[in-house]
């Protein structure tokens, strides 16, 4: 992806709406599915977070940054996610969430971010959580510290991969809090892809195609 192309989709991305639940939806679980009314229904007792999809490059090409969640007694054990995490007292806003928590998780400096656009926000069943995420970009590569105690591992995805039509497939997950069953998902050579992270990448991915 030549940096022509990434001074276009920088200069250009904010102009283009956010697409919100028609994109997300297209890489949803199956119970995620239901009426409009049922899919924006957030219970009282919800908590907030804030994740962030960081792009940058790597010598000509975009990349951005996942990971893959520590083991521990939770319902998103072991999965793949976006650095990002709960809102505190002293986060101004989401923003300053998903900045404290990126660095925190994989030790990218705020100072090397600049801030893109902020996409639609996501609840999350399981753990009850309602997700701002953001779309971001740093100028050179980050220096990556994963936190031990979070991350087991930092997973970069040429933006490409993103585009690309073969990366979105069908396939059987299990997890904490579902039996097996089949969901969409983004293939990313060996790293499967699912739930509200793929489903905060369909929106991604819509938009940046949009970019002319």
């Amino acid at each position: 992806m030549p940096m022509d192309y990434t001074s276009l989709l920088l200069s250009k991305i904010e102009e283009i709406p956010r697409l919100g639940l028609k994109a997300q939806l297209k890489m949803a679980p199956p119970q995620r599915f239901g009426t409009k009314e049922t899919l924006l229904a957030i219970p009282e007792d919800v908590r907030y977070a804030a994740i962030m999809m960081l792009l940058y490059p790597v010598e000509s090409e975009l990349y951005f940054c996942l990971i893959q969640r520590s083991k521990y007694d939770g319902q998103h054990s072991g999965q793949i996610s976006f650095p990002g995490g709960k809102k505190e007292e002293t986060d101004i806003d989401y923003w300053a969430t998903a900045q404290r928590e990126t660095q925190e998780e994989v030790g990218v400096d705020p100072s090397q971010v600049t801030f893109l656009k902020q996409l639609s926000p996501t609840y999350i069943p399981p753990s009850n959580f309602y997700v701002h995420p953001y779309l971001a970009y740093a100028h050179t590569r980050p220096h990556f510290i994963p936190e031990k105690g979070e991350v087991a591992k930092i997973i970069e995805v040429p933006l490409r991969s993103l585009l690309e039509e073969t990366s979105m497939k069908e396939g059987p997950i299990s997890s904490s809090y579902t039996s097996e069953v089949v969901v969409p998902m983004f293939v990313f050579d060996s790293c499967n892809v699912w739930g509200a992270t793929a489903m905060i990448l369909a929106e991604a991915r819509e938009m940046i195609l949009l970019v002319k």
